[in-house]
């Protein structure tokens, strides 16, 4: 809940005249309005945290807890949604009667919840008895404030009213109305007509019935029970009632929390659920569309705008929503992404049909001045035997690919659920995988394009899974990042480098180390940099024996952290490697503000270094680390003339299928020897047949 609906809710706790109890599905006390307070006697701190039996008799409150157990396992609901009269417990050990009206929710965490209102009866009971004895009291009664009382026929006909329902008319009643239903509100009408008519056919004597009550512009909800009475002056119908419009109000401003948005009014998903099963039954030819898209600049919007700023833009989205009549339907999902629901004139021109919508609602969303970015977008048909959340969560798949894919529309299809049911596959296997120890470290050769011959290694993660098959690297980075787990990966894959770097140590040396990647959610992490420190200790490895490889995001804000954490590598000998620099930010001031050694080259450099442009990008980068006394990697060589051209602009060191692909370390000294051998007979560089 914003700290806004926060404060709108204390406000309707606070202001309403019954009181309001909420408790958890244990039956546990929640919140305790101050007219609840008054009610019973008990502050809140003295009920919240206890069980709500403690307001009710010995008798009720040993079974209250079954009740709710009752209700939970079989779904039954005679008591949400109704109002009944129970017997309350005070404080002091009082008893007394109130109406209580209970609703049930459902909180954050997906449990249920139970908002229970309860308004005292003591004073409506006193009248209904009161009014039976006809003495001397009965007028006082009559004429108590907070209480309409009227005396009709069967048929409506107002016989008597106390001065409290007269007040609604400013003048006599007898000169206003005569007939009980000209007060009611067109549809309280024939509810109560209905109920009249059950009275003149013999059916209950008595009877509660919720009014609306409009007199000119003003409209009252009221309580009412009504009596059958037979006496002396005949049959007739004696109505009591309480006026709820506050306790109405309140119950209004709850359910729109609960089911709109409190920045665009807009509703959410639950209430367009069922809004759309009321909608015109879908067909072939003319299915409807579901759109999620999202503001692509929401989060620029917010660190130039502000909050505040930006709900009002956001605000605005409604008015651009009731424009486009192509909408059927709208809901705000999250702070930048919306639900739009179109119906499209023809099932083969879906895609067609929708992009034109959305060119449309860009239009007007610029218009009115909420976003100057495109927007991106993904978009599910909803067909005949299909659900709503199923259509939700395919228009959420396709957006989703529409960001992976960097492109501003999508439609939904097979391939996309495909790889998002892999991609859920893969989540339930992950963790598993880093218990049981699955995910390898595999060795990709680095080689000193001076001699030709290995100079260190590079650890690179493989996952091999018996059903998934091969998991690359980019998969798996991207559910770790869904999941959060981050930094457990790092920290796992440190620890299976170090265990093969002690497992054979033969291969591994300061003159030939091996780089670890470390993510740059990790690289400001105090505990993952000791976890590497401490890992070479416990295994006797000296610290030169590796090096760690951060990209350009993990340096591009030099914190506190960041300095630290490369000054204790620095202490322990551990070299910092720079990895794919000039693919993300590319800022050079940070070069000469850490204590780097080694600068490595994106592939995508390495591609390009055919061409003039790109041998002159890569002459420069190899110039600025040489001026900064740092040693170049180029990664991702795949022939003999990449390897030249590198060599003879000065570039160390590199890597790539020319040489070999990362390879278990049980192949290491195989491709040593062979390479060796190689280098030794001919002086050249063996090809590798790329895998």
């Amino acid at each position: 809940m914003s700290s806004q609906e926060g404060v709108l809710y204390q406000a309707l706790l606070n202001a309403a005249a019954d009181g309001i109890i909420i408790i958890n599905f244990r039956g546990i006390i929640e919140t305790f309005s101050p007219a609840a307070e008054k009610l019973f006697g008990y502050q809140a701190d003295e009920v919240i945290g206890q069980n709500v039996s403690m307001l009710m008799p010995k008798d009720v409150a040993v079974k209250h807890d079954e009740y709710i157990h009752g209700h939970l396992t079989t779904g039954k609901t005679e008591i949400i949604g109704r109002g009944r009269e129970v017997t309350a417990c005070r404080k002091n050990g009082e008893l007394f009667e109130m109406h209580l009206s209970i609703g049930r929710t459902t909180s954050v965490d997906g449990k249920p919840s139970f908002v229970g209102i309860c308004h005292d009866l003591t004073e409506y009971k006193r009248a209904l008895y009161q009014l039976e004895r006809i003495d001397m009291r009965y007028r006082s009664v009559f004429d108590s404030q907070g209480l309409f009382i009227v005396r009709m026929t069967l048929d409506g006909h107002i016989m008597l009213a106390n001065r409290t329902f007269e007040s609604l008319f400013n003048q006599p009643l007898s000169k206003r109305l005569d007939k009980f239903t000209d007060c009611l509100f067109d549809s309280s009408k024939e509810e109560f007509l209905g109920r009249m008519e059950m009275l003149r056919q013999g059916g209950e004597n008595e009877f509660k019935l919720p009014l609306t009550l409009q007199v000119g512009g003003q409209r009252n909800e009221v309580e009412w029970w009504l009596r059958r009475v037979t006496d002396r002056d005949g049959t007739h119908i004696q109505a009591v009632g309480i006026d709820v419009s506050e306790k109405v109000i309140a119950a209004n401003e709850v359910f729109f929390l609960k089911h709109f948005d409190s920045v665009t009014k807009l509703p959410n998903l639950e209430f367009l659920r069922k809004k759309f099963d009321q909608l015109e039954p879908v067909s072939k030819a003319q299915p409807y569309a579901f759109v999620q898209f999202e503001l692509a600049n929401l989060k620029r919007m917010l660190k130039l705008d502000g909050d505040s700023e930006v709900d009002e833009k956001l605000r605005r989205i409604t008015s651009v929503f009731d424009e486009d009549s192509t909408i059927v339907m709208a809901s705000r999902l999250a702070q930048g992404c919306f639900l739009v629901v179109y119906r499209v004139p023809q099932y083969s021109d879906v895609e067609d049909y929708v992009s034109a919508c959305l060119d449309n609602l860009q239009e007007l969303l610029n218009l009115h001045e909420v976003v100057g970015s495109e927007l991106r977008a993904g978009c599910a048909v909803y067909e005949c035997g299909e659900s709503f959340d199923q259509s939700v969560a395919r228009s959420h798949m396709a957006l989703v690919h529409s960001e992976q894919e960097n492109i501003p529309f999508m439609l939904y299809n097979e391939s996309i659920q495909k790889e998002y049911e892999r991609s859920k596959q893969i989540e339930k296997s992950l963790l598993g995988a880093l218990a049981l120890g699955k995910i390898q470290v595999f060795m990709q050769p680095k080689i000193d394009l001076g001699s030709g011959q290995v100079c260190g290694y590079e650890a690179l993660m493989r996952w091999h899974d018996t059903k998934l098959g091969f998991v690359s690297p980019l998969e798996i980075i991207k559910v770790v990042q869904e999941l959060d787990l981050v930094i457990e990966l790092d920290k796992y894959i440190i620890t299976k480098t170090l265990n093969a770097i002690q497992a054979h140590r033969s291969l591994f040396s300061e003159q030939q180390p091996v780089s670890i990647n470390v993510s740059a959610k990790s690289f400001v992490r105090r505990d993952v940099m000791e976890h590497l420190i401490i890992g070479l200790q416990e295994r006797g490895l000296p610290s030169e024996v590796v090096e760690v490889e951060v990209t350009e995001d993990a340096v591009l804000s030099i914190g506190e952290a960041v300095k630290a954490n490369a000054d204790l590598l620095r202490t322990h000998r551990i070299n910092i490697c720079l990895d794919d620099f000039g693919t993300g930010y590319s800022a050079l001031s940070y070069l000469g503000k850490l204590p780097l050694d080694n600068l490595k080259i994106d592939r995508e450099f390495v591609n390009e270094v055919k061409t003039n442009r790109g041998r002159v990008m890569l002459e420069a980068i190899v110039s600025i680390a040489k001026s900064l006394h740092l040693t170049v990697t180029a990664e991702g060589v795949e022939d003999q003339e990449q390897h030249d051209i590198l060599a003879a602009i000065g570039c160390d060191f590199a890597q790539g299928y020319l040489y070999a692909k990362a390879l278990p370390t049980d192949e290491l000294q195989p491709f040593l020897i062979a390479r060796n051998d190689a280098c030794l007979q001919q002086g050249l560089l063996p090809s590798l047949e790329h895998q």
